[in-house]
């Protein structure tokens, strides 16, 4: 594990080097992060909810952060250990304060009539479900979801499908949603629309979405008019056609759709930070140990920058790790950028025996790296 005093990662005209330091250093020619082991413990206080990854944030309002997570530890007996434990499909939370080192939280998931936990949007059949991300529209809440299938071979899954649902009733307990599923229209090239970060820009809804399954990971672009969605719509999805075709409907024939970046990730965020008046995209990049980059772009469409490393995470030692999911959450407070990741292992039985596993991490960013 690192300190509690974070890391330093400098940034010269020369290149990036990495350097620790106490909390609080800074050079003119640097940028900080920092772990944030106390809003770590945000996810550590429910002895029912015991480890998850995904970790998608959207503001609700009124000091009210949802949060969406995907495969779920719950423990029925409420005494916090993952042995004898159920794993769900995904679960959510609803923080209460925007500072997640001083707010609250509850946890929401289904349990059937014999008390077993299930997912907070229910497995069918074979398929479960897994957060994308989501957007607040009004009085509304949009929610993207990935249809995950069993694969033999590989990490034994495969993202399949997209679905989407609108919640009428958001500021409600998440218990007593309204939630009406959205016909969804299909793509051919296999692309998990909402997958990425979903983000609101002068009328448009738009959702960055990861071709799956690739080992490079597309990323691909598509809007809604805002006040299509509110129907209900999404029938006229727009996919972005490059800079020669512009925005381009969603049919077989016609301009194809192009990426507007590679080298992505399944899950990522993207978000408008004021201060550089540029887009700023957040994921992970690398395949077990993994460090957490950004890139910016002066537009939604690009073009965007090459990957930037900010973070390092220390759990990078573990032998079997998998770092994964990185995600930022502008409107968290208590830094200029608040940025999760995930943890997880290649053996599953770390679960059982590693109890610091499987638990979305804090980090805190200041300077060049929050914009």
């Amino acid at each position: 594990m690192t300190t509690r005093q974070g890391i330093l990662l400098a940034i010269s005209a020369l290149g990036l080097t990495t350097t620790g330091c106490d909390r609080g250093a800074s050079t003119e020619a640097a940028w900080l992060a920092f772990e944030w082991p106390e809003a770590d413990s945000l996810f550590r206080r429910d002895g029912s909810w015991v480890g998850a990854d995904g970790a998608y944030s959207v503001d609700l309002g009124k000091g009210r952060v949802l949060w969406l997570f995907g495969d779920t530890w719950i423990d029925p007996t409420g005494r916090g250990r993952r042995q004898g434990a159920s794993m769900v499909s995904n679960t959510l939370g609803i923080q209460q304060g925007y500072d997640p080192s001083r707010a609250a939280i509850r946890f929401f998931w289904r349990t059937s009539s014999d008390g077993v936990p299930g997912a907070f949007f229910p497995d069918s059949g074979n398929h479960r479900h897994w957060p994308g991300h989501g957007v607040r529209l009004g009085d509304h809440l949009l929610l993207f979801l990935m249809v995950v299938e069993p694969r033999s071979g590989g990490l034994g899954f495969e993202v399949a499908d997209w679905e989407a649902v609108l919640v009428s009733n958001p500021d409600e307990d998440p218990a007593h949603w309204n939630m009406a599923p959205l016909d969804t229209p299909p793509n051919r090239l296999r692309v998990i629309v909402g997958s990425g970060g979903v983000l609101r820009d002068s009328g448009y809804l738009y959702a960055f979405s990861a071709q799956e399954p690739t080992a490079q990971h597309d990323v691909y672009l598509v809007r809604w008019p805002e006040n299509e969605v509110l129907l209900g719509r999404l029938d006229g999805m727009q996919w972005w056609g490059g800079d020669g075709e512009g925005w381009v409907s969603n049919r077989d024939e016609g301009p194809p759709a192009q990426p507007v970046f590679g080298d992505g990730q399944t899950e990522f965020t993207v978000h408008h930070d004021p201060h550089s008046r540029a887009f700023v995209e957040v994921q992970t990049m690398g395949f077990g140990p993994a460090a957490v980059v950004r890139r910016n772009a002066p537009r939604l469409t690009g073009p965007w920058s090459v990957p930037d490393t900010v973070f390092v995470p220390a759990q990078t030692r573990f032998p079997r790790i998998m770092i994964y999911q990185g995600k930022a959450h502008p409107w968290l407070q208590g830094a200029e950028l608040v940025v999760t990741y995930s943890t997880n292992s290649f053996e599953f039985a770390d679960h059982l025996t590693e109890p610091w596993l499987y638990y979305p991490r804090f980090v805190r960013l200041t300077g060049s790296a929050a914009r």
